[in-house]
């Protein structure tokens, strides 16, 4: 994510105060008066030509952001009497725990801005931070890392192991994400026990679950709290088996993702709970027992000073409790999905029992290199139209922002201004920031995404009123125009010629004559074939490269140099699209190449018209440092003006990242070189992928293919079982148990095994007969989500 050699700074004095700790406010025993060592020095990565474009504008502040994920331990590091802020950010490529300071030295400053960070070394999931007897503790599943006694430094290398296990959801077929540990004294006895937030995916089965009705056929997520017990001390202790804790009636499961913190938030002696979770709210749990036998109330959501639902800008939620302002309530700090933290004020109102928060305020930070938000999309154009260029960009949000160029900087490079979100006008001609979000059903991987939007784009003078506009998609798989009037966006739709039929793995949507696509992949406009008007390059609903000339029609155009039309993305349902494009001419011959997303920047040089086809040659990447994690996205740029075309390149963490021309690969006259050996390419043929297995039995979905087969008891297993696997449309999945209660305990036969002939993509029944000790009885399960899983019917 950042720019280390930029990060590097020395602190004039190392301050170092040991003193004794005194709680502010009880959050799972986390104190704000923790003392650390300042941040250390890091070294440069190798290779650090392609490095996040620096904003070059001293005094310029920011949103406080880390990588994909942010995992906030709010504690005072340095010892001079206010919180600082260390992130846990276990993203591709920025993973690090960062040290933003707070030098304001008045712990009364609810919002200060930090320093830029300092990376303090590794990060994991599920990072959340403690404290055990004075001595501050983070934790990850199974494992804490603690203080140095000497230094006050963190040693992210070396973990302490936990005797507790590691994974307390042990239920069969069970799918964690999210495993979140705190030591707590739960039960009031003066030593610390352990939570864990433990999420389980398996009744979600994560995507492809809708019917014709767009109606999800799957479960939710689930969001369980495990209690471990310490039946001897915090210096001997002994860890009984996790058993999940209770609230009403039943056990706590809130919407995945549980990351819970055990506070007195009523005031009554007795520690209440507040659960963030996947999505963007919380859950809070009062605590109607006692401090030494807790009893919890049933879940009720935050709500904020309005009487709304209290919500973060995104999801994946991580709040840690603590009193920030130190005005005697607990407050919330809490992890966005897009790296940046929020600070949730406790108002110290209690209305029906429960505490009232101010809205998310996010904290802000001295500016280092260009952010926006996470799986930054940009492109590069004169926005303002004052001559020079700025950038414009998407994210998972689902918002466009707009980096202003405010002319030269250090290095051959801009000064850039923060980003500012783009205004979309409604139809009552009110403005408001653009977004567009999958709500419960726009995502195919289901209703858990509902607050992504996943925004990618390309500007161009669509409507000819000589400003460029936006040409964008999303999570929703459908290309759409933002015209630009002086600065404000008015939604157009996008007529293709044809009507067209959405992938074939979105059931519920219909022929729409709107111009289709895969989702969270790049519409680039451009005149690529040189009449005069602005074509389309995109990817079809299969996945191939394709032109639509003046958007009408896509044609597979693009073609290798043997022919066979150029296919980007091969995978069904959620392993579709998610492709980048960039259209240049990058080796000023004169013609228009495509770049395309990898580790950094691939170039498809196009080498040849053949046949009424372009012939692209795939060359290589162009620079060697990995800046994706999911996917980056390309751009071109020309920054310094020496007309050659530079990159700027998006990436995970949402940072910008450039390399100039002349710092990229360099490649042979031979590597350059095409071999085009074409005939006229044939129609592209659907995906046929073989079943290694000579005793499977096969069912072919919107996914792909499904291939199911007993497996006979060993030695070991004494019992068959049945097994399958799913494919989608680029590989097989390993092998899946279908899991089912026995009736009778002892030895199982199995036989018989089929798909039910009525089986249909939105419903697919997978049967066979299993024989108990003389007794038999028809299995029957059902996969909603086309065979990822195949649960009992609902």
């Amino acid at each position: 994510m950042f720019n280390k050699s930029n990060l590097m700074r020395e602190k004039a004095t190392m301050r170092i105060h040991r003193r004794s700790l005194k709680p502010i406010a009880l959050a799972v025993g986390l104190l704000a008066t923790l003392t650390f060592q300042s941040g250390q020095r890091v070294s440069a990565q190798d290779n650090p030509k392609l490095v996040p474009l620096n904003y070059n504008y001293p005094g310029l502040e920011v949103d406080l952001g880390v990588g994909l994920w942010a995992y906030p331990l709010p504690m005072d590091y340095d010892g001079d009497g206010d919180l600082d802020l260390l992130v846990g950010c276990p993203d591709k490529p920025s993973n690090g725990t960062y040290y933003f300071e707070n030098t304001t030295q008045d712990p009364s400053v609810k919002m200060p801005v930090f320093e830029a960070p300092v990376r303090l070394g590794r990060a994991f999931h599920n990072m959340l931070a403690s404290e055990v007897n004075g001595e501050a503790r983070v934790l990850i599943p199974g494992k804490y890392f603690a203080q140095d006694p000497s230094t006050g430094k963190f040693d992210f290398d070396k973990p302490t192991g936990i005797s507790a296990p590691g994974k307390p959801l042990t239920t069969p077929g069970a799918r964690i994400r999210g495993n979140m540990w705190r030591y707590v004294d739960y039960d009031g006895d003066g030593d610390h026990d352990l939570v864990a937030g433990v999420g389980d995916w398996a009744d979600l089965g994560w995507d492809h679950a809708y019917d014709e009705n767009g109606t999800w056929q799957n479960g939710p997520l689930h969001g369980y709290l495990f209690l471990m017990t310490n039946s001897g001390n915090d210096s001997a202790p002994n860890y009984k088996k996790p058993e999940m804790i209770s609230a009403g009636d039943s056990v706590i499961d809130v919407y995945g993702w549980p990351c819970a913190s055990f506070v007195d938030f009523d005031g009554d002696k007795d520690l209440d709970i507040v659960v963030g979770n996947f999505l963007d709210y919380f859950t809070y749990f009062e605590n109607v027992g006692s401090r030494k036998e807790p009893r919890y109330q049933s879940g009720k959501e935050l709500q904020n000073v309005d009487g709304e639902r209290l919500t973060m800008h995104l999801q994946m939620i991580t709040p840690t409790a603590i009193d920030w302002d130190r005005d005697g309530d607990a407050d919330l700090i809490v992890g966005d999905e897009d790296g940046r933290v929020a600070l949730i004020e406790n108002t110290g109102e209690l209305r029906d029992g429960q505490p009232v928060f101010q809205n998310p305020v996010y904290f802000r930070q001295k500016a280092d290199t260009l952010k926006f938000g996470a799986l930054a999309t940009p492109y590069v154009s004169d926005w303002d139209q004052d001559g020079d260029d700025d950038i414009v960009c998407g994210n998972t949000a689902g918002n466009i922002g707009w980096f202003e160029n405010l002319g030269q900087g250090a290095d051959g490079l801009p000064k850039w201004a923060e980003p500012v979100l783009l205004n979309v006008r409604n139809a009552d001609g009110t403005e408001e920031p653009f977004r567009i979000l999958a709500g419960e059903n726009g995502s195919i991987q289901g209703p858990c995404e509902a607050k992504w939007g996943y925004t990618t784009l390309s500007l161009a003078d669509w409507d000819g009123d000589g400003d460029d506009d936006i040409v964008y998609n999303s999570i929703l798989a459908e290309v759409g125009v933002l015209l630009n009037e002086s600065g404000t966006l008015v939604e157009h739709e996008l007529k293709s010629a044809p009507v067209e039929n959405p992938p074939a793995w979105y059931p519920w949507k219909s022929a729409t004559n709107n111009s289709l696509t895969q989702w969270r992949t790049t519409p680039v406009a451009v005149d690529f074939d040189g009449d005069e008007t602005l074509d389309l390059v995109l990817m079809d609903q299969e996945g191939y490269l394709t032109l639509r000339r003046s958007a009408g029609e896509a044609e597979r155009l693009f073609v290798d140099e043997s022919g066979q039309p150029i296919r980007l993305a091969a995978g069904t349902a959620g392993r579709s699209g998610r492709v980048k494009l960039a259209v240049g001419d990058w080796d000023s011959d004169g013609r228009l190449d495509i770049l395309i997303n990898s580790e950094n920047v691939t170039w498809y040089r196009n080498v040849a018209d053949q046949d009424g086809k372009v012939v692209l040659k795939r060359i290589g990447n162009l620079a060697r440092r990995n800046v994706a994690g999911h996917t980056a996205s390309p751009a071109v740029c020309d920054f310094n003006r020496d007309g050659k075309l530079d990159l700027i390149v998006g990436s995970e963490n949402g940072r910008i990242y450039h390399i100039f021309h002349d710092d990229c690969i360099s490649f042979s006259e031979a590597d350059l070189a095409a071999d085009v050996q074409f005939q006229r390419a044939s129609p592209a043929k659907p995906v046929d992928p073989e079943v290694d297995r000579d005793d499977a039995i096969t069912f072919d979905s919107t996914r792909g293919r499904i291939a199911a087969w007993i497996e006979p008891g060993t030695d070991a297993t004494k019992s068959d079982v049945v097994r399958y696997r799913y494919h989608d449309g680029t590989k097989w999945s390993g092998p899946i148990t279908v899991l089912w209660e026995q009736s009778k305990p002892g030895k199982v036969d199995c036989s018989k095994l089929r798909f039910d002939d009525s089986s249909e993509d939105e419903r697919i029944e997978l049967k066979f007969e299993a024989h108990v000790d003389g007794a038999s009885e028809t299995v029957s399960k059902i996969s909603y989500d086309r065979g990822r899983s195949f649960r009992d019917a609902q």
